[in-house]
Formats: structure tokens, C-alpha cells, sequence
């Protein structure tokens, strides 16, 4: 495919502010190109056995393998993300997936049998049939850059579908490389295609005739996403983000919970749509000693460069996503909250990363207290490495503040009593619960994700995700052809009669009358025809 360009990207690392790279941006027309290639490549790749499907996926997997140092290195270089967290996070969930398209995707995409409740019916075959919906466009984020747009291609693929991925013009070169392995791993031209762009290349590629369209991001811009997509009709599925609860209960093992929240809150520098943005503690005899820990563990974190294996959090993306941090912590503050450790950016941080290089958008670890529902720390979504903690009187209020959220994406739970742990889960309202752990399931395949409310819309990732990615065909056949089929014309009372005796044999209740609708069911039954 001949692609133009008319302007590049930066590809900056945020921890040093050095440009990386320029990539070139692909002109808008291109976008146009590019679905139309794919779906030329589609009618080859969708024809294609699953297994032969399958088998070139596996070669992916290896290859993630072998080059699994240097994708880790460019995701940490260019995201900001801890060297550490860029392989756990982002190449463990590809991995999986490519494991468990290997076990079970021949048994999930084959044809289902169906048996139906209505014995009228009898003589009718019925199955469905799962086919590759056509072009699948992924608009993917730079908080996991790699690992969120490849389990969905992965999925995407083995359902026989192409994909045109746009990542996120903060990440260009990771979006680059995912081409270059899927092109590396033997897949054919333009069965995978990726366009570099902003948000205009990502606003052109919704307006085109897509057969889905998978977007991670923002409530704003997937609020614009759903117009853009709507002369179209596209099938459209929103990932959306968060403003994730975890309520901890008075039985909650002090340093078990505290070592995981604090993770939970500033893995990835807090830049995690299941990150544990409000945390409410059930007040009780460890409620002091557990948050005195967290705030212990959270001074302790080690701050500065992400390639350092020994760096628990490293920069903020950009400058926006810094003054967001920034904003909110100044406003939760003059409001009365009480900032118990952090809340301060590199500029008071000493001259120590300075000294490194490492100018970039650093953030310290941050925990509040003292905090509302007034406040925008606990409303609106943060997505940086802050924790604000209220304590609360009772379970109940700590349910009812869990749930005061326009979002509804995940929320966790911390307790010995397992039992009761499970109520509270069913009372959240949330697209997934963790008891005693958080975000973990994004990278197993296993595992549906997606949200209520605004957290979006649609589910990615096991089995429910691989039906958004098929066009699931219920197949009729009716080999009964000595039988004329009581709803065929001509009407007349004989087969009214059939009709209503029928209703009462089959959902009738009482027993009286289904006798005597079995007699008029025989004495009309043959007269219908």
C-alpha cells in the first residue's frame, strides 16, 4: 500500500524529555487506502483453516519470546512505564492470549448445536455459525501501548478478521514495532495495517465504513467516537476508563492489604484506567495501622529512571497529564484535604534525577486524606500516582461512595471474610470485582473486560470478546419436508384451535386444563393441514 505523509510525530521519553524519533504521519486519504487493502487482504486471510490461522499466531508468540528484551526497552523508553511492569504488563496478556487461542480457540469458533424448548419444532436442525466480521479498526492508548492493542489483534485474527490499528501518537514507535512483528512473523501485507496520527488520523479512520471499531480512551473522546461512527452504524466497542473504588474492611490484614494497594495505586505511575484512584477505609481497631503502612510503603517507593530494574515508578506521559496531578492535589489541598506523603512534583524533589538526566514528568507518590466528594480527586478520573483515602463508619457508606461515580469499570475489596466480601461484590456497580487484589485480569485472557456507566461499552478479551469480533449466524434446517408446518397458510379455525390447545399443553399450568386441551389438540391436529 503507497502511503503519503504530510507531517511526523515526536516520539518523546518522558522521563528525559529527549525526542526518540519522528515518525511520519499518515495523510488522511491514506486511511481510506488502508481499509481498502484490508479488505482485499480479509477475503484471502478469513479464507484461511483456523488452524492454519492459529499456526501463524504461534509464530508470533515465539517471536514476542525471542525479542522480548527489546520491546520491553522501547515500551519503558518511550512510555515511561518501570522496566519491570513492561514485561509483566505488557507482554504477559499477548503471551497468554496467543496460549489460549492455541488451546481453545478451535473449539470456541467451531459450530454450536442447538436444541430448542418447543417441540413443535421437531425435524428442525439448528447451529451457529461464527464468521469473521470483516475489517477490525483498534484505536489503542499510550498508558499500555502494546499489550492492549495486540490481545485484541490476536483475537481479531483468529477469528479471520484484518486489523487496522491506530496507536497513540504519544507512542508512535511501539505501534511501529507491533507492525513490524506481526510482518515479521509471516503475516501477509495488509492483514494487519498500522497508521501513525493524531487524533484527526483516529477521527478519519471511526468515519470509514469499518466492520467494528474497538476504541480505548477517554469518556470525551469516546463520546465523539459514537457520533463519529454513527452515520455508519458501526458496531463500536468503548473502553473508557475509571475512578476505581477499593473499600477496605475492618478485618483486613494490615500489611498483605497495604503492600497491594499501594501497588494498585502506582503501578504505572497511577496511569492505569484499573488503578485504585479512591480507597475507603471501614473504620476499625487496624484502620490507623493500615493506613500508617501505606503510607510508609508509598514513602518508600523509589522514583527515577524506567530501563533501572531497582525503579518502582517512574515519569508521567506528558505535561498535560502532569498538570491534571497537579491541579487536583492544589484543589483537594486549599480544600481542606490533607496531603500525608508526597505531593510534590521534580521541582522539589532535589537535584538527584536532575543530576541523571531525568527531567521529565516525575510525580511523587501521593496520599490524602481528609478528602469529599466535592472535591475533583474523587470524582473525576486522576490517572497519576495519587491516593486519596477517606475513612468511613460502616460498610453501607462505603458502598454507597463506591458506587457515586459516572464510572464503572472495577473495584476491589479487602477482607478475611470471604463470604462477605462476595455480598458487597454483588452490590457494586461495575464491570469486574476483585477480592483482595486488583487489576491482575486485564492480562489474563480468560477474563472479560469492560465496564458500566462511562466506563464504556462491549467487553474485550475471553470468550465474550471473541463473540464482539464474529458475526454470530443462527443456521435453520428443516429436514422434516413430509410435513407441512402448522404456521404455513392457508389459516382457518382448525389450526387457531391447534394453536391455543398447543399453548396450554406446553406452558399451561394447571392440570385440568391440560387435559382438556390435549383432547382438542389431537381432534384438530390433523384437520390443520
Amino acid at each position: 500500500m503507497a502511503t503519503t505523509f504530510s507531517t511526523h510525530l515526536k516520539s518523546i521519553n518522558p522521563a528525559t524529555l529527549e525526542v526518540l524519533a519522528e515518525v511520519p504521519m499518515t495523510q488522511k486519504a491514506a486511511v481510506l487506502e488502508a481499509l481498502e487493502a484490508s479488505r482485499i487482504a480479509f477475503k484471502k486471510w478469513s479464507s484461511l483453516p483456523l488452524w492454519l490461522r492459529l499456526s501463524k499466531i504461534e509464530k508470533f508468540s515465539q517471536l514476542l519470546l525471542d525479542k522480548k528484551d527489546e520491546i520491553a526497552n522501547l515500551i519503558s523508553r518511550e512510555s515511561g512505564k518501570p522496566i519491570l511492569e513492561s514485561y509483566l504488563a505488557e507482554l504477559s496478556g499477548p503471551l497468554d492470549t496467543c496460549d489460549w487461542l492455541s488451546k481453545k480457540a478451535q473449539k470456541l469458533l467451531a459450530n454450536k448445536r442447538l436444541h430448542l424448548n418447543n417441540p413443535l419444532l421437531f425435524g428442525k436442525t439448528h447451529y451457529l455459525q461464527f464468521e469473521p466480521v470483516g475489517v477490525v479498526g483498534i484505536i489503542s492508548p499510550w498508558n499500555y501501548p502494546f499489550s492492549i492493542p495486540v490481545m485484541t489483534i490476536l483475537m481479531a485474527l483468529a477469528a479471520g478478521n484484518t486489523v487496522i490499528l491506530k496507536p497513540s501518537e504519544k507512542t508512535p514507535l511501539v505501534g511501529l514495532k507491533i507492525a513490524e512483528l506481526f510482518q515479521q512473523a509471516g503475516f501477509s501485507e495488509n492483514v494487519v495495517t498500522v497508521i501513525s496520527g493524531d487524533g484527526e488520523i483516529g477521527k478519519e479512520l471511526s468515519a470509514l465504513p469499518l466492520d467494528r471499531l474497538i476504541f480505548t480512551g477517554s469518556v470525551a473522546t469516546g463520546e465523539k467516537v459514537l457520533n463519529t461512527v454513527a452515520p455508519n452504524i458501526t458496531p463500536v466497542s468503548l473502553e473508557l476508563g475509571g475512578k476505581d473504588a477499593a473499600i477496605v474492611l475492618a478485618d483486613a490484614p494490615v500489611e498483605r492489604t497495604a503492600r497491594a494497594i499501594v501497588w494498585g495505586a502506582f503501578t504505572n505511575a497511577g496511569q492505569a484506567c484499573a488503578s485504585i484512584e479512591r480507597l475507603y477505609l471501614v473504620r476499625g481497631k487496624n484502620s490507623d495501622a493500615l493506613l500508617n503502612r501505606i503510607i510508609e510503603l508509598t514513602s518508600q517507593l523509589k522514583v527515577g529512571n524506567p530501563l533501572l530494574e531497582t525503579t518502582d515508578v517512574g515519569p508521567l506521559i506528558d505535561v498535560q497529564q502532569f498538570d491534571r496531578i497537579v491541579e487536583q492535589v492544589e484543589q483537594a489541598d486549599s480544600a481542606g484535604a490533607e496531603i500525608l506523603c508526597g505531593g510534590e512534583n521534580l521541582a522539589h524533589l532535589g537535584s538527584a534525577l536532575k543530576e541523571k538526566g531525568l527531567t521529565g514528568y516525575y510525580y511523587q507518590p501521593t496520599v490524602l486524606t481528609n478528602v469529599n466528594h466535592n472535591m475533583k480527586i474523587m470524582q473525576e478520573e486522576s490517572f497519576g500516582p495519587v491516593l486519596p483515602v477517606m475513612v468511613v463508619d460502616s460498610v453501607d457508606e462505603a458502598i454507597k461512595l463506591a458506587n457515586d461515580s459516572i464510572y464503572g469499570l472495577s473495584a476491589s475489596i479487602w477482607s478475611k471474610n470471604l463470604s462477605q466480601a462476595e455480598k458487597i461484590a454483588g452490590r457494586l456497580e461495575v464491570g469486574t470485582v476483585f477480592i483482595n487484589d486488583s487489576l491482575y485480569s486485564h492480562a489474563a485472557t480468560d477474563l472479560p473486560w469492560g465496564g458500566i456507566k462511562k466506563s464504556g461499552i462491549g467487553r474485550s478479551h475471553s470468550y465474550f470478546g471473541l463473540l464482539d469480533l464474529v458475526n454470530v449466524k443462527n443456521i435453520n434446517v428443516d429436514s422434516a419436508l413430509w410435513f407441512s408446518r402448522l404456521w404455513w397458510y392457508p389459516y382457518h379455525s382448525a389450526k387457531l384451535k391447534v394453536i391455543c390447545s398447543g399453548f396450554e399443553l406446553l406452558y399451561g399450568k394447571k392440570i385440568s386444563n391440560k387435559m382438556g386441551a390435549f383432547l382438542d389438540f389431537i381432534a384438530n391436529l390433523f384437520r390443520s393441514k
